[in-house]
């Protein structure tokens, strides 16, 4: 595969991942990942590894059914088998009039086969803005290592 191709193969997965999240598609998103793909999210914390870990954080990030998850995707720069993604994930909880907007970079290293194999999420609290007129969300990153 040339350059050029896996590049386009890994924009590809990249702009799946931000339609799983808006759709709230976990067999999609689970699908871009290799059974043995890592997750940190945000770095710093102890990474999900495979479907199952993965799947757990997408739990977590789901945990309230009316909980709507938005991203805004801003940028990808992909170069070979390696990509740079920045987007805010624009979370509401409507029945607490909750909400974050949070900015996130991810740094994804990708198999051949265009598949996520390690996915690093860049952000802290310095980088959550709380919406107009709402309460500040700040969801409890402990909660997804809960089984």
């Amino acid at each position: 595969m040339n350059a050029c191709s896996s590049t386009d193969l890994s924009v590809a997965t990249l702009h799946a991942y931000i339609r799983a999240w808006a759709t709230g598609d976990k067999d999609l998103l689970l699908s871009l990942f290799t059974e043995d793909g890592i997750l940190e999210d945000p770095v710093g914390t102890p990474a999900f590894s495979g479907h199952d870990g993965i799947g757990r954080f997408w739990d977590f990030a789901h945990q309230d059914a009316g909980r709507q998850l938005t991203p805004v995707l801003e940028e990808i720069r992909a170069n070979g088998d390696q990509a740079i993604m920045r987007f805010t994930m624009q979370v509401r909880a409507p029945s607490e009039n909750a909400g974050v907007d949070l900015s996130i970079i991810e740094h994804v290293q990708f198999a051949p086969d265009g598949r996520i194999r390690h996915l690093r999420a860049f952000w802290s609290q310095a980088h959550a803005a709380k919406p107009e007129g709402m309460a500040f969300l700040v969801p409890d990153i402990e909660d997804a290592y809960q089984n």
